[in-house]
């Protein structure tokens, strides 16, 4: 590689496909008035979008659900009898309690919040709490299944009002039929005053789908999951309706909790006192039979005698009347249970009989019926998991009969052999009267149906002591609180998305179009592929004119020139004579235009240098310079002329020549391999001090590769925008394999405005349109059709920017 000074060593140094900060701010700065105006208009929809929404804010409130053994002392007495002590409260079917259909309907049905009122205004429409309202309306309805909803718009001295587009009036305090409907509209103390407008929108919605929205609204969750504590959240565009249906909803679930252990005391009440009715009418029974007896027997005071021996009796009977008490309850319990009128009320224990299995199955049955109480509460009856609960209970029950039936023959066979003890004593005292014997048959019986009465009578007022003093074992922990800031829409967020949106969207943009871009955009792109040194680069002409170089010219595209010739001066090792051979990839990158440049600057040194118009089957040396073309290259090779009579002088360019090519061949292939070129080649290296040979692009044809020999250095132009970055590779390969002589690149064609390497000005060097020698020329004419062809953009995206950039 030749030595090249200043910053063609530096660039040809830099590692390829490297860029610097400053680059790419340089390259991309051009982008920011569309990234400025993307941003812009991603936030203005952003506040159109916050200011036509309707904020939604979060209401929340927190409530503790304390289990049984917690919620109270006294109160609680009938959960004993029940034995509830050890059954705890299940949180997750609590919370499906409370997101059940049944609650809701109960708070809208407290609330009346099957009406709902919202006030349109300038923007949006709001929805109103009806103790805001000034004035509220009741409907009758032609069909109740469906909802009714009408437009209301109230005149503005409020003595009448309007319904949707109809200009009938009506008034407040009397029905109107409206379509099917019946609707009655009545003020209240409000005023219109803190409204928008007057302007409302009335619906009446069923009970049943309302309900249903508001159960799927409200979500309920455990504070963490070993907590009591629920935490309860609606979303509402209004914050007094969302904390009104929180606080309704704790308040009926505290009564709801209320009325279930209301229930249960009304339950064991009715048990006890069916049992004491059956008790009393035996008890009296058993004592008409002993008053009776007694009269028959004109039994006054028992007689003493035996009495040592009764003693014994008298123990023994004492644990037998325990027996029959405990079988008497058992045989209660099994007609208890065998009722069929009601197969699930709850079943009583601890009332004497203590058998731990019993007890067990009592405790698991009555669990099963709260369960299955409390499921009906949200699904029917025919749902299967009723179903599987209800065939539980009825296993449980048999089992807890058959244990039931068990224990009784265990009391029964208890109270035989305490009766066989009682015989042996009653041998002792057989000259006892069967009198008095009688007696004490009767009495047992008697003593027997009093304690059953006394124990019933003891438990009926534990168990209407607890009924009235019962609490909810629900406490409300925080009523409805809410932030003033609405959860939808988040204004931070949004707006910083669309900040995002507004930033990303340019940079799609720009990404799509330098990767969809496939031509020569930046000297890196040829820095990337080739290692082929780049000569300069020349900037966009808009001047008419071939020659942009001359004596006193002081335009970018001119300083431009002059730092190429400097470094073809190292490239040439400051030879006396040189030929430089200007060919590109194909046609229409500038060759012809960098050709006539290169050679009329250095013509401006006082060399002589002449052009060999050797693109023979486009030529456009001759036309650009506005010479009348002659004899050329092809006349001389087929001897119609001498080559003395080649050279044209350029008018009012000292030193400067051409060779145009003559008429156009039909083989210019061939024509090159004439042993007459070599002659030529001979003649201009001897009256020329400096030789360059336009020829035809080396990607189309062979001439450049043909001439190549004749050459001592090569300048292959790349169009900015212009060549495809495929063709690289060409440059690439074409330096590696020394097709041609001494290589180097130019980069012709560049525009400012579409951000190419800005740090470099046009020429990479310094000079930009800053640059003090001198203006720029005007822009009345396009120097573009010099190039050969029409220029080809590289993609729609690029033309419409490239406008766009043109016009600011």
């Amino acid at each position: 590689m030749q030595n090249i000074p200043g910053d063609i060593t530096e660039m040809q140094q830099q590692k390829k496909g490297g860029f610097t900060p400053r680059e790419l701010f340089l390259k991309y700065i051009r982008f920011l008035p569309w990234l400025v105006l993307s941003i812009a208009a991603t936030l203005l929809f952003a506040y159109i979008m916050l200011r036509y929404s309707v904020p939604i804010y979060n209401i929340n409130a927190k409530l503790l659900v304390k289990s049984n053994s917690q919620s109270g002392a006294e109160g609680e007495k009938f959960d004993d009898i029940f034995m509830m002590q050890g059954m705890r409260a299940n949180m997750n079917d609590e919370i499906e309690v409370i997101k059940s259909r049944y609650m809701a309907k109960r708070v809208i049905s407290k609330l009346n919040f099957q009406y709902t009122y919202s006030n349109k205004g300038q923007f949006r429409s709001s929805v109103i709490h009806p103790r805001d309202m000034p004035f509220l309306a009741r409907v009758q309805l032609y069909d109740s299944s469906a909802g009714a909803t009408i437009a209301v718009k109230v005149s503005e001295n409020s003595s009448y009002f309007t319904i949707g587009e109809s200009t009938e009036k009506y008034y407040f305090g009397q029905w109107c039929k409206i379509g099917n409907n019946q609707w009655f509209l009545y003020r209240t103390s409000r005023d219109f005053t803190s409204l928008a407008s007057r302007e409302f929108v009335i619906s009446w919605s069923p009970l049943e789908a309302i309900s249903a929205s508001l159960s799927g609204s409200i979500k309920v969750v455990r504070a963490d999951n070993f907590s009591n504590v629920l935490n309860l959240s609606y979303q509402t565009p209004n914050t007094s309706i969302g904390a009104d249906i929180l606080n309704k909803y704790m308040e009926e679930y505290q009564q709801f909790s209320l009325e279930d252990k209301r229930q249960i005391a009304i339950n064991t009440l009715e048990f006890i006192d069916s049992q004491l009715d059956t008790v009393k009418r035996e008890l009296g029974f058993v004592e008409k039979n002993l008053k009776d007896f007694r009269e028959k027997n004109r039994i006054i005071d028992p007689d003493g005698q035996a009495r040592l021996y009764l003693d014994n009796i008298n123990e023994s009977s004492k644990v037998i009347t325990e027996q029959y008490v405990k079988v008497k309850v058992a045989d209660q319990l099994i007609n208890y249970i065998n009722d069929q009128k009601n197969p699930f009320r709850l079943v009583p224990t601890s009332l004497g009989i203590v058998e731990p299995a019993l007890i067990q199955q009592i405790t698991e049955y009555n669990r099963l019926l709260m369960q299955r109480e409390s499921l009906l509460l949200t699904t029917p009856e025919e749902n299967p998991l009723v179903r599987d609960i209800e065939n539980s209970i009825s296993k449980l029950r048999a089992d807890m009969l058959d244990n039931l039936r068990n224990i009784r023959r265990s009391y029964d066979a208890s109270i035989v052999d305490y009766e066989k003890n009682n015989k042996l004593s009653e041998e002792k005292v057989r000259l006892v009267p069967g009198v008095q014997k009688t007696l004490l048959e009767i009495g047992r019986q008697q003593k027997i149906l009093e304690e059953l009465y006394s124990y019933l009578l003891q438990k009926k007022l534990e168990t209407s002591i607890g009924s009235a003093s019962t609490i909810s074992n629900i406490r409300v922990v925080e009523n409805a609180y809410f932030s003033t800031r609405p959860v939808h829409p988040d204004r931070r967020s949004i707006y910083l998305l669309s900040l995002f949106v507004g930033i990303l969207l340019p940079a799609i943009v720009i990404f799509l179009m330098e990767y969809l871009n496939d031509r020569v955009q930046t000297k890196n792109d040829v820095q990337r592929v080739t290692d082929a040194p780049i000569l300069g680069e020349v900037g966009h002409s808009d001047d008419s004119q071939a020659l942009v170089v001359g004596k006193n010219s002081r335009k970018v595209v001119a300083e431009q020139f002059r730092m190429i010739r400097t470094n073809l001066q190292y490239i040439l090792r400051s030879k006396d004579k040189s030929v430089i051979m200007v060919t590109s990839s194909y046609s229409g990158e500038g060759k012809s235009f960098i050709s006539t440049n290169i050679a009329a600057v250095i013509a401006l040194t006082g060399k002589k240098t002449v052009i060999l118009e050797f693109d023979i089957r486009k030529p456009k040396i001759v036309h650009g310079l506005s010479l009348k073309r002659s004899h050329g290259i092809t006349n001389y090779v087929i001897g119609s002329c001498s080559l003395e009579e080649l050279p044209i002088p350029v008018p009012n360019f000292e030193n400067l020549y051409v060779i145009s090519c003559g008429p156009v061949p039909p083989n210019p292939a061939e024509l090159l391999l004439d042993p007459r070129i070599k002659n030529l080649f001979d003649y201009v290296k001897e009256k020329f001090d400096v030789v360059i040979i336009d020829t035809a692009p080396v990607g189309l044809v062979s001439d450049a590769i043909t001439l190549g020999k004749y050459a001592d250095a090569t300048v292959y132009i790349v169009r900015h925008n212009y060549t495809q970055k495929r063709q690289i590779q060409l440059i690439q390969d074409l330096y590696v394999q020394e097709k041609l002589p001494s290589m180097s690149v130019i980069i012709n064609d560049i525009k400012a405005k579409l951000g190419y390497g800005g740090y470099y000005g046009y020429g990479g060097y310094g000079y930009g349109y800053g640059y003090g020698y001198g203006g720029r020329t005007s822009r009345n004419q396009d120097a573009s059709a010099y190039y050969g062809i029409e220029e080809q953009p590289a993609s729609w995206l690029s033309r419409w920017l490239q406008r766009k950039g043109a016009k600011k």
